[in-house]
Formats: structure tokens, C-alpha cells, sequence
């Protein structure tokens, strides 16, 4: 329930800031998808809970596969120049991330509050990640428009059907492509594929 919740929430606002495109600009809807990419990534990495089928992130599930629809939504309503503007900003803004931590390294840092310092380590793995899931969602948000054109051949009176059948499609792959990196740096376990596979499935649905 509390998965719905956060998925409900989660949708509901960011359609919301879709549909105020006209009045507000893009600018708001792209801006929040930017924050939103932090915490997902980060959720996505360590924030992980039991459910009966596997274990699952919210940041991962949520949050990533509502993103992922969301920018399908942005290209039916706009177009896919429109749909590449989030995406480049968001790789822009990761490279940054990792650019700029290496360049903090040459710092010498002082502890102003007794046992907190900045964990240089931490940035380091969470500007990989952006950066890898950055390049996945490019590859993923390039298939899913294919994918969804080549559909309409077939079903374009069924606009639904097309949407889940994407969604079930790519959420696999970039479930394989996602995990392929945290088993990398995190060495995380096989069931963290097979029960993040399953919840996309049932979020796509």
C-alpha cells in the first residue's frame, strides 16, 4: 500500500506540473524531474525493502518507472526534441557532479563539527550511477519512443495497450542494464534482479 501511495503521489504531481506546461513553461516539469533523479538513483542503490516476490527499491520501481512513462507522456503530447531536453540536462548536470568531485579530492578539509566530514567516496559512487543511469534512460527513453511508434502501426486506436507493452519492454531491459551496475559496485545479489523485475512489471501494469 504504502508502494501505491508513493507511486500515486508521485504521478499525480508530476502530470500535474505536465499539464501546467502552457501556463508555468516546460522549465518546471523539467526541473523537477532533475531533483527527483538524486534521490531515485540513491534509493535505488541502498534503500531496499521485503516484499513476498523479491526485494525492491521504491527509487527503482516508483520512482524511476514513473519517470520513464512520464517522458513517454511528454513525447505523445510534445515531440522528441522536447523529450531530449530533460535528458541532456540531466547528463550535463551528472558529468558535472563527477568532474567536480574529483577536483574537491585536491582539497584540504577542515572538520568544523566533531566525526562529520564530507564522504568523498559516497559522491564518487552516486555521480557514477547518475552518470550510468543517465545513459540507460537515454538508450531507454530512444527505444520506448521506437517502440511506440512502431506500435502504432498495429494498435493506434489502443493507446493504453501501447503504453503498457512499452512500458513491460523497456522496464526489463533497463532493469538488466541498472542492475548490471550495482552488482558492479555493489555486489548486489541476484534477487535484487528478479524481485526489481517483477515490481516494474506490476508498476508498468
Amino acid at each position: 500500500m504504502i508502494f501505491v501511495g508513493e507511486a500515486l503521489v508521485y504521478v499525480t504531481a508530476m502530470i500535474w506540473l505536465l499539464q501546467l506546461r502552457a501556463r508555468l513553461g516546460l522549465g518546471v516539469f523539467v526541473a523537477a524531474l532533475g531533483v527527483m533523479h538524486f534521490i531515485e538513483t540513491y534509493l535505488a542503490a541502498v534503500f531496499y525493502v521485503q516484499l513476498p516476490f523479491g526485494i525492491v527499491s521504491p527509487g527503482s520501481v516508483v520512482l524511476f518507472s514513473g519517470k520513464l512513462m512520464i517522458i513517454l507522456l511528454l513525447y505523445v503530447k510534445e515531440d522528441a526534441a522536447t523529450v531530449r531536453q530533460p535528458i541532456y540536462g540531466l547528463l550535463a548536470g551528472n558529468l558535472l557532479t563527477v568532474i567536480l568531485s574529483l577536483l574537491l579530492r585536491q582539497h584540504e578539509t577542515v572538520s568544523i563539527v566533531p566525526g562529520r566530514s564530507a564522504d568523498i567516496a559516497f559522491i564518487d559512487e552516486m555521480g557514477g550511477l547518475m552518470v550510468w543511469g543517465t545513459l540507460v534512460l537515454y538508450l531507454d527513453t530512444l527505444l520506448i519512443i521506437l517502440l511506440y511508434e512502431r506500435l502504432g502501426k498495429w494498435l493506434r486506436r489502443f493507446v493504453t495497450v501501447r503504453f503498457l507493452i512499452c512500458g513491460v519492454v523497456i522496464l526489463s531491459f533497463d532493469q538488466l542494464a541498472f542492475y548490471a551496475a550495482l552488482h558492479w559496485l555493489n555486489d548486489a545479489p541476484m534477487e535484487v534482479l528478479w524481485g526489481g523485475w517483477i515490481a516494474k512489471m506490476l508498476a508498468a501494469t
